[in-house]
């Protein structure tokens, strides 16, 4: 039998640079400057995921390759592509730049599954590349056998069978037609919203007062958060000690970020790119990068905490001990200060502003003032019965009671101005921001409504029905379909 020796050293030498480039993981979702450049020049609205999976407004996804041997100095020209001589704009599908990285476009089979073009299409440098080694293809996805040592430790099968048992996408709710007239401030946005008894995320657009989509969980929701211009949800549920990362576009969950405990609470900063994060049965806050979606930090602590809040400046974060009661703020700066302010029972939330702490005791019904220097109470407020949260805009507080009320206190002389009656019927329970607007929203857990209420006049804008009970609700800067 003739062997082709050639051939054989072939294999061995992409053997061992596979190998090679396997051990560098931490390297393999960074795309280097002139990737994402001609990406944003040619596609300004692409979204390009942490782990480089990258989407264009169309729809097409593009999946990185990267090369086990990178061309020194590369000018960032794209060399070659298939089919031969197609403009990145008219979305080949390979697309190959003389670094030697890759982009693989995920197209479908004549079943509809996604894969990439034929491997005879493909360069033979591509071929000894590397999938990033922390990629979540599209549900379903497959490449041709001659591909799979692109692999490395990436095992597509397995990775796909757990997602497909994790989540099971946006699913289509049937007869969800019932149209309203938005709330101007809420045109063209998404809300989403979860009740006390369901494992699903419910999607209503605000022009609706159905929900559209709903997407399934494995266990009651702890806590829905929009990040990143709203392409992810972030998602911790019962039982679970990690957080889940869902990609709205994709629609799957595309990473997991374990914490080793319970996530409770979440609050994100000023310019959203950090997230707090509370644990069952740990002295720490937990810090997730948003532009990685990584644990970024530990932060340990005294107590275990709960009704985490940050100062509008993201100089400090106050919280409470959920044992002893006592009350401390952490200065997030090098030195991370973590000081003793007060003591409190039942507390429903705080605002930290400059050095006052304010205060809402849900079972004595007041709001209290405490000065942090002094670490001392200086001021009390009786407000209606059963308060359960607080919102600060314009140096006034919005105190929400469950009992249907909205008290209204001015900081600027410690005075108490008015309360306005919001509904008859149910339970009022949390007050929403609406995005890039001073306007909050306010739920209502045993009625099936939201209240949009308009700080700057101090009035109800709207009260809307809608088809479903909430208790948690955020909001989205864009429209479903």
């Amino acid at each position: 039998m003739k062997i082709d020796l050639l051939s054989v050293f072939k294999n061995i030498l992409i053997v061992a640079i596979l190998l090679l480039s396997s051990s560098i993981s931490t390297f393999a979702t960074t795309l280097p400057p002139y990737v994402l450049e001609t990406i944003k020049a040619n596609f300004p609205d692409a979204v390009i995921r942490f782990d480089g999976l990258t989407t264009l407004k169309d729809g097409t996804t593009y999946i990185p390759i990267l090369p086990t041997d990178t061309k020194k100095d590369p000018s960032g020209n794209i060399v070659s592509t298939y089919p031969s001589g197609k403009k990145i704009l008219q979305r080949p599908e390979v697309v190959l730049f003389d670094s030697n990285y890759a982009l693989l476009k995920v197209i479908r089979d004549k079943n509809g599954n996604p894969t990439v073009t034929d491997s005879k299409n493909i360069p033979f440098v591509i071929k000894t590349g590397l999938f990033p080694q922390d990629l979540l293809v599209p549900p379903g996805f497959y490449i041709p056998d001659d591909m799979k040592i692109m692999l490395g430790d990436l095992d597509i099968n397995v990775v796909h069978a757990n997602v497909n048992a994790t989540i099971k996408g946006l699913v289509r709710i049937n007869g969800a037609d019932s149209k309203i007239v938005p709330v101007p401030h809420l045109s063209g946005k998404t809300l989403l919203a979860t009740t006390l008894d369901s494992k699903q995320i419910y999607f209503i657009p605000a022009d609706s007062s159905t929900p559209l989509f709903s997407l399934e969980l494995q266990n009651l929701p702890k806590f829905i958060q929009p990040v990143n211009d709203d392409k992810y949800i972030l998602v911790a549920v019962a039982g679970k000690t990690y957080i889940d990362v869902a990609d709205v576009q994709q629609e799957v969950f595309a990473k997991k970020i374990d914490l080793g405990y319970q996530p409770t609470e979440i609050i994100l900063n000023s310019d959203k790119t950090r997230a707090f994060v509370a644990v069952e049965d740990d002295q720490a806050l937990f810090v997730i990068d948003l532009k990685t979606m990584s644990l970024s930090e530990k932060i340990k602590i005294k107590g275990y905490p709960k009704n985490i809040a940050l100062t509008s400046d993201d100089k400090q974060l106050v919280y409470q001990d959920k044992n002893s009661g006592d009350i401390y703020t952490l200065t997030l700066d090098a030195t991370y200060l973590n000081k003793y302010v007060y003591n409190a029972s039942n507390v429903s939330k705080f605002v930290l502003d400059k050095n006052y702490l304010y205060i809402l005791s849900r079972t004595e019904n007041i709001l209290m003032v405490v000065d942090t220097n002094i670490r001392d109470l200086i001021y009390k407020q009786p407000v209606s019965q059963k308060p359960v949260d607080m919102i600060l805009i314009d140096n006034k507080l919005y105190i929400l009671s469950a009992l249907n009320q909205l008290d209204i206190f001015d900081l600027n002389d410690f005075a108490f101005k008015q309360s306005i009656k919001l509904s008859d019927n149910g339970f009022s329970r949390k007050i929403v921001s609406v995005p890039n607007t001073n306007v909050f929203m306010i739920t209502n857990v045993l009625d099936k409504n939201y209240t949009v209420f308009d700080p700057v006049t101090d009035s109800i804008v709207k009260t809307v029905k809608t088809t479903v009970y909430i208790n948690d609700l955020k909001v989205m800067n864009r429209g479903i379909k």
